[in-house]
């Protein structure tokens, strides 16, 4: 099965995607629930994350594709029918639990579709961010459209019961993308090893989520501390580089590939580094708004050339198992980076995670530069030859 063939099953399952977790807080402060119950749920979500990254990837390589993203559409539904039912913290709970399986099931079939096609993969993780981010802009339309005829609590009933149908019509629309003619073949699940060039790119990985889920987490109530503004106007400095990167993704993808992964990783993590310092300068919301939004596109093309790098070479066969494993890091730095930026904010003011950010990125990019060589893996196919973990070549 090609990509192209589920693209629109991605967009249509991903309406609630960019006003989720806008909505949440305020969904449970309707219900009567403390800030602690709410850091329970995104906590949750965090946990059933760290479970799936490590059970999905084998999953995904056992059986084949299809079945892994139909699997990923019904959870899909199945969890936006939880929220839509959602009165209690029990169904919330579930509802969290079955969506973070569900996204990690969709992130390692796309993953593995996209390997499979034998092209870019930082300009194939472009297109399945820009489908999901194009989804979530329509969700957004679809939000407005929704609450502007209800109050709150029925439109959030409402709002999840049309992203459950929508998810429902993915499922029913793959099932009649699959050729008739053909089977994929069912692969057998192989234990991940990594060079030791896959596992410094691993830890880097992890050090890079740490400073910016510290930096994103914060960015509402910074914002709020520092304008005096209302969700109104914190959804327009959101909206702007989530427009951008619906459309761009790919393109951003492609930087890695043109201009070698090292240097790409490199050089925007500087510019994310330097972005991130002016942004807490800035003298008005508009600023802060391009700056943000350019320290976000630094950062995308960061990301997609560091993962590109990370399954260079790898067989399709072990993708998902050796995929899943490298996004256990990505979950674990998901935890650790809003634990320290919230802890700095509380001690230091709002400027003070920011200041550390910056400083975690710059320490990054000399990692960066130590730990990852120019010429990135090397792929040796002459008989007689082989590649040690260090990137030399032995016969």
């Amino acid at each position: 099965m090609k990509y192209e063939k589920v693209a629109l099953s991605i967009v249509l399952v991903s309406l609630p995607f960019l006003v989720f977790d806008a909505m949440l807080p305020a969904y449970t402060n309707e219900l009567g629930y403390t800030v602690f119950q709410l850091s329970i749920l995104y906590s949750v979500y965090s946990f059933s994350e760290l479970i799936m990254r490590l059970l999905i990837g084998k999953v995904s390589d056992r059986y084949s594709r299809y079945t892994v993203i139909c699997c990923a559409l019904f959870l899909y539904g199945l969890a936006y029918f939880l929220f839509a039912k959602a009165g209690s913290l029990g169904y919330l709970l579930a509802a969290r639990m079955v969506q973070g399986a569900a996204g990690i099931l969709l992130t390692i079939s796309a993953v593995s579709l996209i390997t499979a096609e034998k092209t870019s993969f930082a300009q194939g993780l472009g297109r399945y961010s820009s489908n999901r981010q194009f989804g979530g802009i329509l969700g957004i339309g679809l939000t407005f459209y929704v609450f502007s005829r209800s109050d709150f609590l029925e439109g959030w009933n409402r709002l999840f019961l049309i992203s459950a149908a929508f998810a429902m019509v993915s499922l029913v629309y793959t099932f009649t993308q699959r050729s008739s003619h053909t089977k994929e073949p069912v692969s057998q699940s192989e234990k991940a090893v990594y060079t030791p060039l896959e596992q410094k790119i691993w830890i880097l990985n992890l050090l890079y989520c740490i400073p910016v889920r510290m930096a994103g987490v914060l960015i509402i109530p910074y914002m709020m501390e520092v304008y005096h503004v209302d969700m109104e106007a914190v959804a327009v400095v959101f909206l702007l580089p989530v427009m951008l990167s619906a459309f761009l993704s790919p393109r951003i993808g492609q930087i890695g590939d043109r201009l070698g992964y090292k240097k790409t990783i490199l050089s925007f993590t500087l510019i994310a580094a330097v972005l991130i310092i002016f942004l807490v300068f800035s003298p008005n919301l508009w600023i802060f708004a391009i700056i943000w939004t350019l320290y976000e596109l630094a950062l995308t093309a960061q990301d997609y050339s560091l993962d590109a790098l990370f399954v260079e070479g790898v067989p399709e066969r072990v993708m998902g198992n050796f995929y899943g494993k490298y996004m256990f890091g990505t979950s674990l730095g998901g935890i650790i980076g809003p634990f320290i930026g919230g802890s700095v904010f509380q001690l230091a003011g709002g400027r003070a995670p920011y200041f550390v950010c910056s400083a975690f990125l710059a320490v990054i990019s000399v990692l960066v530069w130590r730990l990852i060589p120019a010429r990135g893996k090397l792929k040796i196919e002459a008989p007689g030859l082989t590649e040690k973990p260090d990137g030399d070549i032995v016969r």
